[in-house]
């Protein structure tokens, strides 16, 4: 029998095979939920979900999908990161929009917990209480709450043609990779010293195994590094970049957290309408005044 490469696969079999990794499990669960509106299984597999402080060293959040659906994955998957921001433009106006970000995936509900193991673990604790709670607005893009469906507006903000599609730097830490080796060197310098002192070395021992992990997660706050904000992108930024090597992505300040990655760029729409409008106001006041000028000198 010739070989069959994992790409020759029928659609839907074949083992699963992780096709990204991510550092934030909400850009995952958004992958996963557009694989879906396609027809194509996939899963999230978070391998420290227990414990978000070691998710990274643990290799992040990982989509996993079927080998016989790899090439169609990684077409959707490599769609310009851009394209479904301009789908939201494209809608039309009406129907509720979040008045933070302005996109449309707003939904009426009552509080939920989730992205995590640990918090569906309280959904389940906390429900009897959940049900009491009233339905307010939830956007499901930037996590902003609110209860009048008329304060979003009608339209997102347009961007004209020839204008930066602005992304962010998502500045992270290696404070989950710091705890991890801090617990390790912990451990095996309590288990040196313990060795060198058996009889006078155990409160030397407990303070390396208790101290070694803050000053591993101290040293890993410390150790920062800049990624590209943009969902499907999150390519490394270095200090001098203006732009994402990646998406073309103008760089326009920096976030703490993916979610603030929508309400950044729409504040940067915005902004930037202010300021055109003004820039046109201030443009028809100037002609204004000019014609003027003639008529009084004639007079």
């Amino acid at each position: 029998m010739p070989y069959r490469d994992k790409l020759d696969a029928a659609s839907g079999t074949g083992k699963l095979i992780t096709v990204r990794r991510y550092l934030d499990p909400v850009a995952a669960q958004m992958d996963r939920t557009l694989l879906s509106a396609n027809g194509i299984e996939s899963h999230v597999f978070e391998a420290a979900s227990y414990n978000p402080l070691l998710s990274g060293a643990a290799g992040g959040t990982q989509l996993q999908v079927r080998e016989g659906d790899l090439q169609r994955v990684e077409r959707l998957l490599e769609v310009h990161p851009g394209e479904a921001a301009s789908n939201d433009d494209e809608e039309e106006a009406g129907g509720v929009r979040c008045p933070r970000c302005e996109l449309a995936y707003c939904f009426h509900e009552r509080l939920r917990l989730e992205g995590s193991s640990a918090a569906t673990a309280l959904t389940i604790l906390a429900a009897p209480l959940l049900l009491f709670l009233p339905r307010r607005w939830h956007c499901h893009k930037c996590g902003h709450v609110w209860d009048d469906p008329k304060e979003g507006p009608a339209a997102m903000t347009k961007l004209e043609e020839g204008d930066p599609r602005p992304v962010f730097r998502l500045r992270r830490a290696h404070s989950g990779m710091g705890l991890f080796l801090g617990l390790f060197a912990g451990f095996c310098g309590a288990l040196l010293v313990t060795a060198a002192l058996p009889r006078a070395g155990g409160e030397l021992a407990f303070a390396v195994l208790v101290g070694a992990p803050f000053i591993g997660w101290a040293v890993g706050g410390w150790w920062q590094y800049d990624l590209c904000s943009e969902p499907g992108c999150r390519t490394a930024l270095t200090s001098d970049r203006s732009e994402c090597p990646r998406c073309s992505g103008a760089i326009a300040g920096v976030i703490r957290s993916a979610d603030e990655h929508y309400a950044a760029a729409a504040d940067f729409r915005r902004e930037l309408s202010a300021l055109r409008a003004s820039d046109r106001a201030r443009e028809g006041e100037k002609k204004k005044r000019t014609k003027k000028r003639p008529a009084s000198a004639s007079g």
